[in-house]
């Protein structure tokens, strides 16, 4: 039996022949080997029917009935005034159900676009083009788009 062993770890490389000896199903020379050690579980690694067994199943109680938090409780931040604003009535606090109505975009009555900051992303849908014309509208004086419509961003109130 030591000769196996000795044998598996001087070689860097063992033979597959040597390897199948020591672990044939129960009866190679590891087998052996185990059972002299009372180690019969770990025969089911090398596919032995003697070592496996049946497992139990382990079940706790419930510990307790409490209700589950809900999300008002555990939101934060931006998160929380939001569903503020919807238990207020406001399904759409960023008003992106729907896109904005163009005004008369004149130089002189430019579309109003509200924003909490100082810019703001704005996309134009142009007549006769098949996407938004992108732009960054800056607080100040109004901007031109490409098709000759003005916006010009108007002071609103954070969420």
């Amino acid at each position: 039996m030591s000769s196996y062993i000795s044998r598996l770890l001087k070689s860097s490389f063992p033979s597959k022949r040597l390897v199948s000896q020591l672990t044939q199903r129960g009866e190679g020379k590891l087998g052996a080997l185990l059972r002299q050690l009372g180690l019969q579980k770990m025969l089911g690694v090398f596919g032995s029917k003697e070592g496996t067994g049946q497992r139990g199943i382990s079940t706790t109680a419930l510990v307790s009935q409490k209700p589950l938090t809900d999300d008002m409780e555990l939101a934060t931040g931006i998160f929380k005034r939001e569903l503020k604003l919807r238990q207020a009535g406001n399904n759409d606090p960023w008003s992106m159900a729907r896109p904005m109505k163009r005004g008369a975009g004149n130089e002189s009555d430019p579309t109003e676009v509200p924003s909490a900051f100082d810019g703001r992303l704005v996309g134009c849908l142009c007549l006769g083009d098949r996407g938004p014309k992108w732009m960054w509208l800056e607080k100040g004086a109004p901007k031109r788009c490409e098709c000759g419509h003005y916006y010009v961003l108007k002071k609103a109130d954070p969420i």
